[in-house]
């Protein structure tokens, strides 16, 4: 690259910024005249002021950096070459301009999967076709030009480099101009399209997630607005964690919810999820004390639940007629009758909405048999009034009277009330069903989680539920009580979904039955293993119908080359698909043994020391359990460190050094690691759920990895220190 062409694109990025300030200023002005313009429209105020205001508010945002791309594309049959400069917002003047392109935009695409030479794009008008004559990549800092390289110069890998070297807290902001080309292929799926994710630790799938969230609401605007996007994340810390990201991607109003909070809002009932720490303890333990929680997230508890709803609506009807003053109105025959005529529907596919059915047909049977009605009124009068007193005999013709007009009214209010609170609440109705499951499932199966279950009870009663429960309560919920409220929603976006079992999916496709679903995970990672999927393909079948394309993600960007070959260790020990590392180098992963508490905390303070004087500013010290990051980050308090223990009531990390659990940790990214006590009694080289808790640790770090273990480190990583002395008090 010469010296004139980079003046020339300096000089580019002056006009470009200066362009933006005029455009800025203009929709200041405007937005200073809409009040004169709109006088009488308060409504249109409103609407143009809010419009206005978010493009600055977006311009604001971006100007320091307007773009980070451009491509010069030759259309087919037209003699002028396009010079568009990609940014993470589009941006016009006043004439409607292009000034900077949208990276969402139809014709961006090239940059991401166009080679130079003859490329293509879909636009909703057709295909456009043409030359692609130059991709070129920009380094813009605080308005300032840095540098510049031309794509097909280098490889994809070097162009990354600059970017997966920035610490963790920068890396998604820059996420939109590092795109690859098999992110970017997922991230422009078709809004009607179900998706599965699989990506190895490291591969992008959360930003690629959120990226698409970004990509459908820029590209359906017309037709689907922020408010029918829905996120769902693992807990509430994680979603905090991704909050923040949407809003700099030109997304506002998108949903974000924990799987707990979806159920709450969905049976409106205040329940309290009883902490997982013991559950995935006693999983790690002694993984057959959980076969209760594996059976309630298993398409087997759903075919119990319909089991026990058939049961449910057959006894929803009682055997009690529609009465008035003691006189029988409308038989229970002829209610059950009516119900049981309309066929389960799209439309008539919960308990409440055939019961609405059912008044409306009962309001057209008494108006149409309006005098079969009266004359039976009348023969139980006269029976009742036979060898009656003056007194009950008047007493019987007031009740007469008074039923004539309610039936002359259509029965309308006596039928409302016969068919008010017939449905309990659904923590009532689960309980009903926990209560008598015996005879919807195997007995020698009842038998063995009889305890379990009637623990379940109680505790549920007080109003605190299980996860495993949750799956249950939403389907309870659409099966009797309908989904309405959830109709609006037409795109989901699930992160981590490899901790939902085969059951939580469906619950969502029945709540969520107008959307379409992106769902993303890694196998790998999957360390609920009492109430994780087991592979996806159940997944399609049981929730999608086959209706479901699987994609793949097996680049890890996350990590070094050093850091994901050692991690790949685990994964080819336990036979699962191992990740490729993107060609950045690090230093080597270094595994030290200790001999005793008192010098690992020796070791984690040197480290510590060595990753603040490199500049990380997120730092993990990752443990296995809850009790040994307690144990660490008070002995570490002690030694004047300040530092911060991440629990599962913790809804945000701000940086600086933490201890964390491994199974919190999952989702998340660090500048620098510890892994403490990997030691093959900590962690069980014969448990699938042990490996992938280690793999989690060791696959969290952007730049350096530290493990320690005291005299045996786990089985698949023996390979890896055979030729490191491994005892740092040793070789002083």
């Amino acid at each position: 690259m010469d010296n004139i062409e980079f003046q020339n694109e300096k000089e580019n990025l002056h006009n470009v910024i200066q362009k933006y300030k005029d455009i800025m200023e203009y929709y200041n002005l405007r937005m200073d005249a809409i009040p004169k313009i709109y006088a009488n429209n308060p409504l249109m105020i409103n609407n143009s002021i809010e419009m206005y205001s978010n493009k600055l508010k977006l311009m604001e945002k971006s100007i320091d950096k307007p773009y980070f791309a451009r491509i010069d594309f030759a259309r087919d049959g037209e003699a002028n070459v396009e010079k568009l400069y990609i940014g993470k917002v589009g941006v016009m003047d006043e004439d409607n301009n292009n000034i900077t392109i949208d990276w969402r935009a139809p014709i961006s695409s090239m940059y991401y999967d166009s080679n130079i030479g003859r490329a293509s794009y879909t636009a909703p008008e057709g295909t456009c076709t043409g030359e692609l004559l130059l991709k070129r990549q920009y380094d813009i800092e605080n308005r300032e030009l840095k540098s510049l390289q031309d794509v097909d110069t280098v490889s994809n890998d070097e162009l990354l480099k600059p970017y997966l070297n920035a610490n963790a807290d920068n890396r998604l902001k820059n996420i939109v101009s590092t795109i690859q080309q098999e992110q970017n292929a997922i991230i422009r799926e078709p809004i009607s399209k179900n998706i599965i994710v699989q990506g190895v630790a490291g591969s992008g799938k959360t930003t690629v997630a959120l990226h698409r969230i970004a990509y459908l609401v820029y590209n359906y605007r017309e037709k689907v607005k922020p408010n029918q996007y829905l996120v769902i994340g693992p807990n509430k810390f994680f979603v905090n964690y991704i909050s923040a990201i949407l809003p700099d991607l030109d997304v506002e109003n998108v949903k974000q919810l924990t799987y707990e909070e979806l159920c709450a809002e969905t049976i409106k009932e205040d329940v309290k999820l009883i902490n997982e720490e013991d559950k995935l303890v006693a999983s790690i333990e002694n993984e057959r004390t959980l076969e209760y929680e594996k059976f309630k997230v298993s398409m087997n508890f759903k075919e119990a639940i319909d089991k026990f709803i058939k049961d449910f609506e057959k006894s929803i009807i009682s055997n009690k007629s529609i009465e008035l003053k003691g006189y029988k109105i409308i038989s229970s025959n002829t209610i059950k009758d009516i119900y049981f005529s309309i066929e389960d529907s799209t439309i008539f596919n919960s308990i409440k909405r055939k019961l609405d059915r059912t008044k409306l047909m009962l309001f057209k049977y008494v108006e149409d048999n309006y005098e079969k009605i009266t004359d039976n009124i009348k023969l139980q009068y006269k029976k009742n009034i036979d060898s009656a007193s003056v007194d009950v005999k008047q007493n019987e013709l007031d009740k007469l009277n008074f039923i004539e007009k309610e039936i002359n009214n259509g029965c309308k209010s006596s039928i409302n009330k016969y068919f008010n609170n017939l449905i309990q609440n659904i923590i009532n109705i689960y309980i009903k069903f926990l209560t008598n499951i015996e005879n919807y499932i195997d007995s020698d199966f009842y038998n063995e989680i009889k305890l379990k279950i009637q623990k379940n009870i109680s505790n549920i009663k007080e109003r605190k539920v299980e996860f495993e429960d949750l799956s249950a309560l939403i389907y309870l919920k659409c099966k009797i009580l309908g989904e309405e409220p959830y109709d609006q929603y037409r795109q989901v976006a699930i992160d981590e979904a490899q901790d939902f079992g085969d059951f939580s999916f469906y619950a969502l496709k029945s709540l969520l039955r107008n959307a379409t679903f992106s769902v993303f995970g890694d196998l790998a990672q999957s360390i609920y293993q009492y109430r994780g999927v087991e592979d996806w393909k159940s997944v399609i079948e049981n929730t999608f119908n086959e209706k479901c394309e699987m994609k793949y993600l097996l680049k890890s960007y996350r990590t070094t080359t050093e850091i994901m070959n050692s991690a790949n260790n685990i994964t080819s020990y336990i036979n699962l698909n191992t990740a490729r590392p993107v060609i950045r180098h690090g230093e080597c992963v270094k595994y030290i043994n200790y001999n005793n508490d008192n010098e690992q905390i020796c070791l984690i303070k040197s480290i510590l020391s060595k990753y603040r004087e490199n500049g990380y500013k997120t730092i993990a010290i990752i443990c296995k359990n809850e009790e040994e990051a307690i144990l660490i980050n008070n002995k570490l308090i002690n030694e004047n460190i300040e530092i911060k223990n991440i629990t599962n009531s913790d809804t945000e990390y701000d940086g600086g050094i933490c201890t964390i659990t491994s199974y919190l940790a999952k989702g998340l990214e660090f500048d620098g690691a510890i892994v403490a006590n990997a030691t093959e009694g900590e962690y069980n080289s014969n448990k699938d759920i042990d490996m992938k808790l280690l793999y989690v640790s060791m696959t969290r770090p952007l730049h350096e990895l530290n493990v320690l273990y005291n005299k045996n480190i786990v089985k698949p990583l023996q390979q890896d220190t055979d030729f490191i002395n491994t005892s740092v008090f040793n070789n002083k």
